[in-house]
């Protein structure tokens, strides 16, 4: 079987959808034998996990559509996989979907397209909260759950411990800029014991460190994987996203807030209320509840131990099932 995953990464759209899909690529190679071949559309990025993968990188200003008929057509495709930024699906999904159907193609959209469902065969969805929008088309399954979160892990979770680590992740892009302010709130507010790791992504620019800082500051440039740094982090602040769930699989307490408006407001307040991290109003209130909760060693370990309950299934194992039952 031939499956060609398409998705978004770059400034600005961060690395989420990537990270999926080599997830999802990665399942179907080694659990059904797939040839998994990726388009990429944004800035091309340095991964060893890529290298694994036949791929190619499009650029913003080029045709996805026509790029993705053409690979299809190139390789004999059965499935087509699309992990796509919302504000850059094309006024032509419709006619594209259309085509690839025609052409005998399966066709599963991850965490979007759901006002395209009528021209999907599966609608995978890598999160606990799903809200149905009003008057939504039938025709493709909706699966979506605490096992169906497509992340990237390599180690086992372990029992939380207090200590005085503190991972911070302001996204791969950082595309709000916190990195310019961030730093010195976290000084000015930690204990001078905080050993601060700082996650410069790929995509974004430098952080700005306070001019005489109290607490012990690491940055960390682009790092190959989060797994390590999350491994050994006693807490942990994170703008919401995939990395939320990688560190909500580790265990690591953490404080999750939006930088981006009210865009993800219902899944934070749905996150809230399964109890399993602390939800800020931005980086201000967030600062204030990370230092809140090194305080509170029995909330800390309450955190940890409902986030490793609720992400203990790989939701890389049921994308590959579902898509198995989906060609049979």
């Amino acid at each position: 079987m031939n499956a060609l995953i398409v998705c978004h990464a770059g400034a600005g759209l961060g690395l989420g959808h990537l990270t999926r899909s080599l997830v999802a690529a990665r399942a179907l190679q080694q659990e059904l034998g797939v040839n998994v071949y990726l388009l990429i559309q944004g800035d091309p990025v340095q991964r060893a996990d890529l290298a694994g993968f036949e791929h190619r990188f499009l650029g913003l200003e080029e045709s996805l559509d026509s790029a993705i008929r053409q690979q299809a057509r190139h390789v004999d495709t059965q499935v087509v996989i699309l992990d796509l930024h919302p504000r850059l699906v094309s006024a032509g999904m419709d006619a594209l979907l259309k085509t690839l159907r025609q052409d005998g193609c399966k066709i599963i959209g991850v965490d979007g397209l759901v006002s395209h469902r009528s021209h999907l065969d599966l609608i995978f969805i890598p999160s606990f909260h799903f809200s149905s929008p009003a008057n939504l088309a039938g025709a493709a399954t909706i699966l979506f759950g605490w096992d169906c979160f497509l992340l990237k892990v390599k180690h086992p979770a372990v029992n939380w411990k207090p200590g005085r680590q503190v991972l911070a992740l302001s996204g791969g892009g950082d595309a709000t800029g916190l990195g310019k302010t961030l730093p010195t709130l976290l000084d000015a507010a930690l204990s001078a014991d905080t050993e601060l790791h700082w996650v410069t992504g790929p995509y974004a620019q430098q952080p700005v460190s306070p001019p005489s800082p109290r607490i012990s500051m690491l940055n960390h440039q682009s790092p190959s994987g989060l797994d390590d740094l999350m491994a050994n982090a006693n807490y942990a602040m994170t703008v919401y996203g995939v990395s939320f769930f990688e560190l909500l699989y580790y265990g690591v307490p953490t404080v999750v807030f939006s930088p981006y408006g009210g865009k993800d407001d219902a899944e934070l307040n749905a996150i809230a209320a399964e109890g399993v991290a602390r939800v800020a109003r931005d980086e201000v209130d967030a600062v204030i509840k990370l230092k809140e909760l090194m305080a509170d060693d029995n909330l800390a370990a309450s955190l940890s131990r409902y986030a490793r309950q609720k992400l203990s299934v790989s939701g890389g194992h049921k994308f590959a099932r579902a898509v198995a039952e989906l060609v049979t």
